[in-house]
C-alpha cells in the first residue's frame, strides 16, 4: 500500500510554562501573529501564531499541558486524509482521539517513541468546534465521511 505524504508539517505544539509570555518572545523575534487564545481541558491556557494566518491557521502552539505538545502534518486533500487514516487503522496504530474544529478535522496517532502526531485537513470554511472524539466508530464516521463526517 502507498502512503500519500503530506507536503509539509503543518504545525507544532510545544509545552511552555507561560504561553503569553513566550508568544511575545516569538512575536518579537519571528514577526509571529497570535491568531487566538484558547483555554481547554486538551491544552490549558494556549496561545496559536502564525506567520501567514491566511495561508496557516497556525504554525505554533504555545500550551501549558505536556500532553497537548503533537507535530501536526497538513493532508492536502479529503482523500489524503483518509488515505492515511486507513493505512494507520491497517497498520494496528492506536488513534485515541479525532478533532473536529472551525479550522481543521484531523486525527492524531504516536510514533514508536510514544510522540503525538497529528494529521489533519484544514477547512475552507470555518466550522464549528466539538468535543475531542474519543470513540472509534465516531472518530470513523468523521474521518471517512459518514453520517456527518466529512464531505
Amino acid at each position: 500500500m502507498s502512503t500519500p505524504n503530506p507536503r509539509r508539517p503543518g504545525h507544532v505544539a510545544i509545552t511552555v510554562g507561560d504561553p503569553h509570555d513566550v508568544a511575545s518572545f516569538y512575536r518579537d523575534l519571528l514577526d509571529l501573529q497570535t491568531v487566538r487564545q484558547a483555554n481547554s481541558p486538551l491544552t490549558g491556557d494556549a496561545v496559536l501564531l502564525s506567520g501567514d494566518p491566511a495561508q496557516e491557521d497556525h504554525e505554533l502552539v504555545l500550551c501549558r499541558n505536556p500532553e497537548a505538545k503533537h507535530v501536526g502534518f497538513r493532508a492536502s486533500s479529503v482523500h489524503q486524509l483518509r488515505s492515511l487514516y486507513t493505512i494507520a487503522k491497517h497498520r494496528g496504530l492506536d488513534i485515541p482521539y479525532a478533532l473536529d474544529s472551525s479550522v481543521a478535522v484531523g486525527f492524531f496517532l504516536r510514533d514508536p517513541e510514544e510522540n503525538a502526531l497529528e494529521i489533519y485537513l484544514a477547512r475552507s470554511r470555518p466550522g464549528r468546534d466539538r468535543p475531542p472524539l474519543t470513540d472509534p466508530e465516531e472518530i470513523d464516521r468523521l474521518i471517512r465521511g459518514r453520517k456527518g463526517g466529512l464531505p
